[in-house]
């Protein structure tokens, strides 16, 4: 590492925290990746509440010498931040100049201009859905009390009684790239929190921003075949009217589409279809696909696939519109299906709630 002198050369350390944590707790997560020399940087995917560590900024061209710029001390913090389990991002602001209309002593116009805000390097860290969450306040306590080698080694950072360490400034905010709107968005009910709990396939483990809701399954509901050559399959199966049974019967569904393959369906689609569940107060979804986009062309394609068609009914051969569904076949081709399902009639984007 560069020495203190240097270091203390090329940078004016402006402590202040404006990012939001993870829920995690310091030093407990071990998947947080920390590679050395690797820029992590602030996305909109991140947060929505985070802790603003520090800023860092340079110092003039004229009065820098050699030494960590406002850039490299950044990233070096977020490494030593994320060897302690804290995923930490880094933030540029750039600078904004306001400029103004003026008169000068003799009473004549002139055109002057001010730094309304001056170019910075923020570490933030954390993705939080809410500022009173309990780990977010423990790691906040943590890193207030953290003494990042960047900034304290060698005498680099001084004691002060306002200041009793490098970082003891941060504090919880929203993510800077984020709107008000946006974070009320992501805001997540505790209820689905615990509803979805450790579930496989959960949705709130879909990295995208979007997914894709093909079928519904409501408390107090029976699920019904699409034809009546599936009637038989359909009171084979113990549908109950239960919360509990709609969840059960969206996970089955979720499994049997990532294993599509293996049942032919449906045919020219994607072979293991990428579907998620979600457990709301009332219903269980079953989605499908990750999106980072509302235009993802894979989004109609999807649509096309799980909605509804016009086809002939069975009996009287007149067109009809038919909700798509997925049968799983019985041991033997005359055995009627093991299970089936319906799915909705006109698919629907949901933008996809995120894990604490």
């Amino acid at each position: 590492m560069r020495t203190t002198q240097l270091f203390k050369q090329s940078l004016i350390i402006t402590l202040a925290i404006t990012v939001i944590m993870t829920g995690i707790v310091p030093e407990a997560d071990a998947g947080i990746e920390a590679v050395k020399g690797k820029k992590y940087k602030l996305t909109k995917r991140h947060g929505p509440w985070m802790i603003m560590a520090a800023s860092l900024r340079d110092i003039p061209e004229s009065r820098r010498t050699k030494g960590l710029s406002a850039q490299e001390a950044a990233d070096e913090l977020v490494y030593e931040l994320r060897k302690r389990g804290i995923p930490a991002y880094t933030f540029s602001q750039e600078s904004v100049i306001q400029r103004f209309n003026t008169l000068d002593r003799l009473g004549r116009e002139e055109r002057r201009s001010y730094a309304a805000q001056r170019a910075m390097i923020s570490v933030i860290a954390g993705n939080y859905s809410d500022s009173e969450d309990e780990v977010a306040q423990k790691t906040l306590k943590y890193i207030k009390n953290f003494h990042p080698k960047v900034m304290t080694e060698n005498g680099v950072y001084n004691k002060t009684p306002g200041q009793p360490g490098p970082l003891s400034g941060a504090f919880l905010t929203i993510n800077p790239l984020l709107t008000p709107q946006e974070v009320a968005q992501r805001k997540q009910d505790p209820l689905i929190a615990k509803l979805n709990s450790g579930v496989e396939y959960s949705l709130l483990q879909n990295n995208g921003k979007y997914s894709l809701v093909i079928a519904s399954f409501y408390g107090n509901s029976v699920t019904k075949t699409a034809t009546s050559r599936f009637q038989n399959a359909t009171e084979s199966l113990k549908v109950g009217n239960s919360l509990d049974q709609a969840a059960e019967n969206a996970w089955t569904l979720a499994k049997a589409l990532r294993n599509a393959k293996s049942y032919g369906f449906p045919a020219g689609s994607p072979q293991n279809i990428e579907a998620y569940v979600l457990h709301e107060k009332y219903r269980s979804i079953v989605t499908v696909g990750s999106f980072d986009s509302a235009d993802d062309p894979r989004l109609a394609a999807y649509a096309k696939l799980f909605g509804s068609k016009m086809r002939p009914h069975p009996e009287t051969g007149v067109e009809t519109m038919t909700a798509e569904y997925f049968v799983i076949p019985g041991k033997t081709p005359q055995a009627p299906p093991a299970a089936s399902w319906v799915f909705d009639p006109k698919p629907t984007l949901i933008q996809n709630p995120k894990a604490n």
